[in-house]
């Protein structure tokens, strides 16, 4: 039964409030957007529908009753009784019987369970076994809770050395990708692209002309190509002539003797090789080969700059390995870590002393007599307030066992009759009226104060809902991150505003002042670590330091202690020096340079400017080859395969002749920039390693102390926390499950039952209609015969009889208004033998009508 009004409880609070606010929060938080009123309103809707409907039973009960009252006054609402049962108004006793008995039962099962749950609430006030008790249970928490945190305190005072081999390997890998991005960023500051640009370009230049390069190899090709045209073109050219002067088409002789004018005036070569400084580049290629290595020493500049996280990495080393080495071996060092927490601990165990002596109300008598006294009042209280739908009930089933044991309300009915049952029943139905009022304000006061606790407290530390304790977290954390940014943004506004008071005024006595609480900061730090679902959740299974956060939490105790070791890695990183080696690296880089002068000398323009122009005067080669394939002469076509093997594709070459020229031409302008570029480079080296250590020193720094607090926080990763978790636990269970749960269910319970005070009042209203009929239903009732009897008719008393018959019922609802002889107006005194004549009103019974 106690599962049973646990889930209607628990299924309540689910239907109001299903979600959780905080997932809003996250929502609006994540965007920075304020959070605005309705965002709160429409999380707790269903607290707020809840709470209408209570107070709309409250006030409607008694306006309900009251209306119901006057109307069976006036007849109205099952006032105006029939004597006779309709067809099937056995049928409905039976079925409004049954209902009401079911909604009672449903009812007093409910009432019962609240006084269960009033009983354990109150023993949780008083009772001092901590296994009922929540003062009890929860003092015994605290003092728990206490001794585990002094137990993990001495476990870090005297914990052993530890292998920090993983903490170290991946500080190391996280500072080795800073490194990186340190060089990166030496790179952006000190413009060092603009020198490895032109190297990469001069590099590509004179590589591209080594000896065995395919630029060198075409050229080979291109001037063994030219020098044979040179000497067989003359001969291509006359056997051309003699072919076009003797075997010319007929009708096509004025185009033969046109271009045979063409071939014997500009069929020749129009420059020699001098022109295209073979020799030039044939020398320029050995020098090349002979100073391809001095090109090559260019890298270093390269090399150098990818080495500076390494530079970096080799000077920090020997800080870096004697911090881990003092961190992993000397007790000493981990002791002084541990008693860097001793302060906070003593103002925690002041904070937990001063929590137990307030639950014990050892100090102030006063307060604890007012608390009994309270207590006391409390528990009566309840009790008579629960006496009252007892007492309703009591009436109901009363009435239920009059009208269903008792015989019809016939004048000579006695005491068990259906009548009672009805009075008995209309009497539960007034008191329903009556007290409806006063339970729902106090169901719908006990719903407010017990139902906003367990939906947003307690179902989540409790295990209710999955990874309740984290998601709560997360809303405190998110919770504490709102207020601070709100109090910044007003402090921001407050002093934009004081500064223009300031200025428009000219009063310098303004003085701004910042409402930000230091506090707030330390809260938001320690909501950072996530402690409830740490000692909830994770500890059951993991040590304190990995339950944390993962055991990425940084404490900001640990600054102090750590500081020695983290100044030690900030002097090795000062005193690093980057422009020695790079300095070097420059003079390399200028000298490999001046060892390569000769490149100043080269130029191709000569060559180039030659390119331009056809191999041949005649500047349309493919053109002049188009026409003769136009004779369509057969003698021509070995002359014409000839000049397309020969001269054409030499001419098609000369474009890439040409790039290539322009290529080698670029080189002076490229070492010249190579060298310019380098001279700025050395001119702001200083200033630029300086503003780059700078950067990267305010990127270490925090990076570096994170990471050392890591490692201190991981030499106690032996410690257990399954004692502070059993601790906390109890007085969560204390105060959800000891307190909040019978709280919780008594007002379940007792809202159950006033809701099914609805459908049972009118089920006991028809009910009572029903017990008021003195005749049953007879078939013929319905015969024609008996109907034409069932007027009023007149006849003598027989006085030999004794006693005077006495009327059984009274008029039907359809029949006329009675005269002054009925027997309805007549004098009391007939039933005392009066001796004059009298009438008596037709039987209802079939037999007795037909006499």
């Amino acid at each position: 039964m106690r599962a049973a009004i646990t889930c209607t409880w628990r299924i309540t609070l689910a239907f109001c409030k299903p979600r959780h606010i905080w997932q809003r929060f996250n929502t609006d938080l994540s965007a920075m957007v304020k959070v605005h009123t309705a965002t709160v309103v429409t999380s707790y809707v269903g607290f707020g529908v809840c709470v209408v409907i209570g107070l709309l039973f409250a006030i409607l009960m008694p306006l309900i009753g009251l209306i119901f009252c006057c109307a069976r006054c006036c007849g109205r609402c099952g006032g105006r009784v029939h004597q006779m049962d309709a067809k099937k108004d056995p049928c409905r006793r039976v079925a409004y019987t049954i209902c009401v008995v079911i909604v009672v039962t449903i009812q007093l099962v409910a009432i019962v369970l609240a006084f269960i749950n009033h009983f354990l609430l109150h023993e949780a006030m008083v009772n001092p076994d901590s296994r009922l008790g929540t003062f009890s249970k929860l003092n015994e928490s605290l003092a728990d809770t206490e001794k585990a945190l002094d137990d993990m305190y001495k476990m870090a005072v005297n914990t052993s050395s530890v292998d920090l081999s993983t903490q170290r390997n991946r500080f190391l890998s996280i500072v080795d990708g800073n490194l990186k991005e340190f060089q990166k960023e030496f790179v952006r500051k000190s413009h060092a692209d603009l020198v490895l640009t032109p190297i990469a370009e001069l590099q590509s230049t004179v590589r591209s002309f080594d000896v065995n390069s395919e630029a060198v190899m075409f050229f080979r090709q291109f001037y063994s190509d030219l020098s044979k045209l040179i000497q067989e073109l003359p001969t291509i050219r006359q056997n051309l002539m003699d072919t076009l002067d003797t075997d010319c088409p007929w009708g096509n002789h004025v185009e033969c003797t046109q271009l045979l004018h063409l071939a014997q005036s500009n069929l020749k070569i129009r420059y020699t090789m001098e022109q295209y400084q073979s020799e030039e580049l044939k020398t320029l290629v050995e020098q090349i080969q002979r100073h391809l290595n001095e090109v090559e020493n260019l890298n270093e500049f390269n090399k150098t700059l990818n080495s500076l996280a390494s530079v970096i990495k080799t000077t920090i080393q020997d800080d870096l390995d004697r911090a881990w080495t003092d961190l992993a071996q000397s007790p000493a060092t981990r002791e002084k870590l541990a008693r860097s927490f001793e302060d906070y601990l003593q103002h925690i165990y002041t904070y937990l002393r001063q929590a137990r002596q307030r639950l014990t109300m050892d100090g102030d008598q006063n307060a604890r007599n007012v608390f009994i006294r309270f207590v006391e009042f409390r528990f009566y209280g309840g009790v008579a307030l629960l006496c009252i739908p007892v007492l309703i009930f009591l009436l109901i089933y009363l009435g239920l066992c009059f009208g269903t044991c008792g015989h019809r309300p016939y004048e000579e009915a006695g005491v068990c009759n259906r009548g009672v049952g009805a009075n008995l029943l209309l009497a539960g139905v007034g008191f329903i009226f009556l007290f409806s009022t006063v339970l729902m304000l106090i169901c719908t006061i006990l719903f407010v104060l017990g139902g906003p606790i367990q939906t947003e407290v307690c179902r989540y530390l409790t295990g209710h809902v999955p990874d309740g304790p984290r998601k709560l977290d997360d809303y405190l954390h998110h919770t504490m991150q709102y207020m601070i940014d709100k109090i910044r943004r007003e402090d921001r506004i407050r002093q934009q505003q004081e500064e223009l008071r300031r200025a428009k005024y000219g009063d310098s006595t303004i003085v701004i002042h910042s409402e930000m609480s230091p506090h707030l900061e330390v809260v938001l730090n320690i909501s950072r670590a996530r402690l409830l679902d740490a000692v909830l959740t994770r500890c059951a299974n993991e040590p304190f330091v990995d339950a944390i956060s993962g055991g990425q939490i940084v404490w900001p105790v640990l600054h102090e202690p750590i500081q020695s070791i983290l100044e030690n890695l900030i002097n090795a990183y000062k005193d690093t020096d980057l422009v020695v080696p790079l300095d070097q690296t420059v003079q390399i880089c200028v000298s490999a340079l001046e060892r390569t002068n000769f490149l100043d000398s080269v130029n191709f323009t000569q060559a180039i400017n030659q390119a331009d122009l056809s191999v041949t005067k005649i500047d349309d080669l493919e053109g002049f080859v188009s026409s003769l394939r136009k004779l369509k002469a057969e003698a021509l076509n070995p002359h014409i395969d000839e000049l397309v093997q020969k001269v054409v594709r030499l001419d098609k070459a000369r474009a890439q002749a040409r790039h290539l020229y322009t290529k080698l031409d670029s080189i002076p302008g490229q070492r010249q920039q190579l060298r310019l570029q380098l001279s700025e480079f050395i001119r702001k080296l200083t200033e630029s390693v300086q503003l780059t250590m700078d950067v990267g020193l305010k990127n270490l720094r925090p990076l570096l102390e994170h990471e050392l607090q890591l490692a201190v926080i991981a030499t106690w990763r032996d410690i257990p926390c399954q004692s502070l978790r059993s601790a906390v636990k109890g007085g969560v269970d204390a105060v959800c499950v000891m307190s909040l749960m019978p709280l919780n269910a008594f007002w379940a319970g007792l809202g159950l039952t006033l809701l099914l005070f609805i459908p049972l009042i009118i089920f006991a209203v028809k009910l009572a209609g029903l017990y008021r009929k003195t005749e049953k239903y007879s078939s013929d009732y319905e015969e024609p015969d008996y109907i034409s009897y069932r007027g009023f008719y007149m006849r003598p008393t027989n006085e030999s009889q004794g006693v005077s018959q006495k009327p059984r019922n009274k008029l039907r609802k359809h029949k006329a208004k009675p005269t002054k002889n009925s027997p309805h107006n007549r004098s009391s005194s007939s039933s005392r033998g009066n001796a004059h004549s009298r009438y008596h009103q037709v039987s209802v019974y079939p037999y007795d009508a037909y006499e």
